[in-house]
């Protein structure tokens, strides 16, 4: 089930449901109101994470009042204006696919430190495998890893993106988000994966030149002034039930200014979901309303590309079955 999130006029949230038969949107609170419905179902038209969590029954009574409300024409609504789906309660940012950071890492070398790609090269060719320095780490090998983002600084769909006044090579990178809707602690992947309520399109906004004077210079690594001004996150968040049965098979693609740069997917993903929400909770409560974010697909970015956007650019990242997320690039 495909949801947008509506706020009122008093700012309480309301609930949109799409009706995929019509293509129609239903304002889910105006339609329970006036056709009635499940009593269940009356106190989650205004809780995003509420009926994300409430699952299939929710679901089911939801899907019968909205194709009555098109059948009646009660509380159809043109297409909610793009809003935060949810506003996230943290951010933890995985890495879900080393072949991204590879070809991403052996780039930035390549664009910030030419002269050591002859050796990067020989060294490869004759051990044929990464240079050591450009790999995630032997972690990544025994458990997910993530670092914590800066979810105050995420914008919706349409929001004009501000370039940072420190950097000069910014960059887009795809991925998607999964919500918690549910409380855990020390779970299980099984207990992880019934936690993740619904599916986004994310983009990780980077940049790229602080990357690279964080990843040498500090103790930090590339993910502080090089994340957490800015990220993007579609306006539609799709039900689980729709989304993980397929999360391993999802094409994608990258297109700006009307232009596909790159058709990507998501197959090959190192750890799941669950695994990676079951890791984050080892001795740590997670709470309703947090983000995971999967690591940039391959060939997700610019940096792996080598192109690179500008000012006035349109980005807009795509995933099969859970939408997507556009933003236009402010000036430098």
């Amino acid at each position: 089930m495909r949801l947008r999130r509506l706020i009122a006029a008093d700012s309480t949230d309301r609930l949109a449901v799409y009706a995929p038969e019509s293509g129609a949107w239903v304002d889910l609170d105006a339609a329970v109101s006036t056709l009635g419905a499940d009593e269940a179902l009356r106190p989650l038209t205004r809780t995003v994470l509420g009926f994300l969590d409430a699952g299939e029954r929710a679901r089911d009574s939801a899907r019968s009042v909205v194709q009555r409300a098109v059948s009646e024409g009660v509380a159809v609504i043109d297409r909610p204006a793009p809003t935060l789906p949810v506003v996230p309660a943290s951010l933890r940012c995985f890495l879900g696919w080393e072949a991204h950071w590879d070809l991403a890492a052996h780039n930035l070398v390549r664009r910030n430190l030419p002269r050591a790609v002859p050796f990067i090269r020989g060294f490869e060719a004759v051990t044929r495998s990464t240079f050591p320095a450009l790999r995630p780490g032997p972690g990544f090998d025994d458990h997910p890893i993530y670092y914590t983002g800066n979810h105050l600084t995420v914008v919706a769909d349409e929001t004009l993106v501000e370039w940072p006044s420190y950097s000069r090579a910014l960059d887009f990178e795809l991925e998607f988000g999964a919500v918690v809707t549910r409380p855990v602690r020390d779970v299980s992947e099984r207990e992880a994966t019934a936690a993740i309520g619904g599916y986004v399109v994310f983009d990780d906004i980077s940049a790229r030149d602080t990357q690279w004077e964080e990843q040498r210079r500090t103790p930090f690594g590339p993910v502080v002034k090089t994340k957490t001004f800015a990220s993007s996150m579609g306006a539609d968040i799709v039900t689980a039930d729709e989304v993980s049965p397929y999360l391993d098979s999802l094409t994608a693609t990258v297109t700006v200014d009307d232009e596909v740069w790159s058709t990507t997917g998501t197959t090959g993903m190192r750890y799941s979901i669950g695994e990676s929400l079951a890791y984050a909770s080892r001795g740590e409560n997670v709470y309703p309303g947090e983000l995971l974010t999967s690591g940039t697909l391959p060939r997700g970015c610019g940096l792996e590309l080598d192109r690179w956007i500008a000012p006035g650019d349109r980005v807009e990242l795509s995933i099969e079955r859970i939408g997507s997320v556009t933003n236009t690039i402010g000036t430098r």
